[in-house]
């Protein structure tokens, strides 16, 4: 069988799969009948696991096998042996407050993400017990397929932050994955410079982690005018403290200016290096200093 046929078949697949889903969406089971048919709020998913609304395990094995009818034949089944409607059935969290959206970004299984999306959007905002959105889980899992799917859906979801307060980006950096790095920046170049609770931004951690091509593409965004400062905020002040003097010197050629940003004492990268005392970046900046004096 060919590439394009294949093509076709995985399109009936999900056509005929996204049929299935609505119809069960509308199906009315016995116990919504009545006052019962009120809707509650959507719970949260800390609420969910307390009150023991945990997932059953036959929703993972059917996430993991990956194949879309069987995964909605297994939603069938517990929504018809429960009367139980779909959208119960996905305020179900596993122990550590995972959506089905979460499960299936994990495992990779872009078909199951795609089909849950588009029925449930509103899981693309749900967090797990760490905050993390199903954006974070794919993220972390390098699957820059489902990133890209995940932010066509919603770009702000390029600025969620998890309980450490990382977005995607802090997270694609820590994974060091140029593909997901990329793609979110397509969405949202502005969280380069987005601090977590270490105060830390992804430049400053692209640094940190010395990989060259993912702090080339962040050193490409331009600073935005109302930075605030902060030694998390610069990647020469990183530099600086990471000891890493070929990064101080790409720095210093790639963007001269960042010499300039100040730290929240005030303190640009040369009083940064003379107060830890790194003697070889501090002669390093005053050489660049002197050159474009």
């Amino acid at each position: 069988m060919n590439h394009s046929q294949n093509s076709i078949n995985l399109d009936d697949a999900k056509q005929r799969c996204s049929e299935r889903m609505k119809k069960l969406k509308n199906t009315q089971f016995s116990s919504q009948q009545g006052a019962a048919a009120s809707q509650p709020r959507p719970l949260l998913h800390k609420e969910l696991v307390g009150e023991k609304k945990v997932m059953n395990s036959e929703f993972n094995e059917a996430v993991e096998k990956g194949d879309m009818d069987n995964f909605v034949n297994v939603l069938e089944q517990v929504c018809r042996e429960r009367n139980l409607p779909l959208s119960a059935v996905f305020d179900q969290v596993t122990w550590t407050g995972d959506s089905l959206l979460h499960v299936a970004a994990d495992k990779g299984k872009q078909d199951i993400v795609e089909l849950i999306a588009d029925h449930f959007q509103e899981l693309l905002i749900r967090r797990n017990a760490r905050g993390d959105t199903a954006l974070h889980v794919a993220v972390r899992c390098m699957n820059s397929n489902i990133v890209k799917f995940i932010l066509n859906k919603d770009k702000k979801l390029a600025k969620e932050k998890n309980q450490y307060g990382n977005t995607p980006l802090h997270e694609a950096v820590y994974s060091e994955h140029v593909d997901v790095v990329n793609q979110i920046l397509l969405a949202d170049k502005d969280v380069v410079h987005s601090l977590n609770k270490s105060n830390q931004s992804p430049l400053y951690l692209a640094v940190a982690n010395g990989n060259l091509e993912i702090l080339n593409l962040l050193l490409d965004v331009p600073l935005p005018s109302d930075l605030p400062r902060c030694l998390g905020n610069s990647p020469l002040h990183a530099a600086i403290l990471e000891r890493k003097p070929d990064l101080i010197k790409h720095i210093l050629v790639e963007r001269p200016e960042l010499v300039y940003l100040r730290d929240e004492d005030g303190g640009t990268p040369l009083h940064y290096a003379a107060y830890i005392g790194y003697g070889q970046g501090f002669h390093i900046l005053l050489e660049n200093s002197s050159k474009n004096s």
